[in-house]
């Protein structure tokens, strides 16, 4: 591969990932970091570092986005910083095309979102959702990996995703991931979501830029492991277990008309991905492999309590 990838949120648990896939499949890789403490964990997987204070400063990379063939945002949805984002990247796909004109020059934009814009996907009797249901977003307490806020108004994501798939021009090609994911916190016993590990989700961005741009120009893509989605109970049971502990696990209701974000299904098809990209998740599952996992995130933990 010859083409430069351009990556917004580089050193995030995502971004890393995604970046690192890319490089293993023989791209140029630059990667944008708030933190110049990731640098060299960067420079040593052979990807180029770029520190800025805040990714909303993207004009000092314009000359370095337009060289690029694709652009991912790996920060995830940020009222104030997505739509800075995208329009870098319509810049930047002007500047290749001579707006518009030069077609076949269009980079390719990806944008990173998330199945909790589905809102609860339960009233389809826990069959998964595809690309082709709408959503039925809510507003959610609890915070998550892209915002800081008590209270998250998934509707905004999904209107920020529609704006993104309308981006597609004869100058940038655009597309959404929503990634599968869980995140810990209080819910419901029975409650379900989908994941995919962080390895298999990476690929899968490499799948969506290996593709013919008339293919995935303005789609949308569901990547999760398909029938990985256990329930919260048996996360956490299975996670005490992996702990050697017994689990004690207290239940909270949701208060008023705001749903916990833990408090709600979100069960994906992954179909899409799997038929027109032939992505195709390895891992076995995240129940299954936990003592694994655990064992990788307890290591990491120790690291990072050496080095300070």
């Amino acid at each position: 591969m010859s083409s430069s990838v351009f990556i917004f949120g580089a050193s995030g648990y995502i971004g890393l990932g995604v970046t690192l896939a890319m490089r293993r499949a023989g791209y140029q890789v630059y990667g944008m970091i708030r933190n110049a403490k990731h640098s060299a964990t960067l420079i040593q997987n052979e990807i180029e570092p770029i520190v800025a204070s805040s990714f909303e400063d993207v004009q000092q990379v314009a000359n370095i986005l337009a060289s690029c063939s694709i652009i991912i945002d790996a920060v995830g949805f940020n009222p104030k910083l997505s739509p800075i984002v995208l329009e870098a990247a319509l810049r930047a796909g002007r500047d290749r095309t001579q707006n518009g004109k030069l077609a076949h020059y269009a980079p390719l934009f990806i944008f990173t979102s998330g199945i909790m814009t589905y809102g609860d996907t339960s009233s389809t009797g826990r069959r998964p959702v595809d690309e082709t249901i709408k959503p039925r977003p809510q507003t959610m307490k609890g915070r998550s990996s892209t915002s800081s806020a008590d209270v998250t108004n998934m509707k905004e994501r999904e209107d920020y995703e529609d704006k993104v798939l309308a981006s597609s021009c004869a100058s940038l090609k655009t597309t959404v991931i929503r990634p599968g994911f869980v995140y810990g916190g209080q819910g419901r016993r029975d409650m379900r979501w989908s994941w995919v590990h962080i390895d298999d989700l990476a690929e899968g961005y490499v799948a969506v830029v290996r593709a013919p741009r008339s293919v995935v120009g303005g789609q949308l893509y569901n990547l999760a492991a398909p029938n990985d989605n256990p329930t919260y109970e048996e996360l956490r049971t299975a996670m005490a277990k992996a702990q050697g502990r017994k689990e004690k696990i207290e239940y909270k209701e949701a208060v008023g008309d705001t749903p916990s974000r833990w408090d709600t299904d979100s069960i994906i098809n992954p179909a899409k991905a799997m038929n027109e990209l032939g992505w195709r998740p390895r891992h076995v599952g995240f129940i299954e492999e936990i003592d694994t996992y655990y064992k990788a995130w307890a290591a990491h933990k120790d690291a990072q309590k050496a080095a300070k």
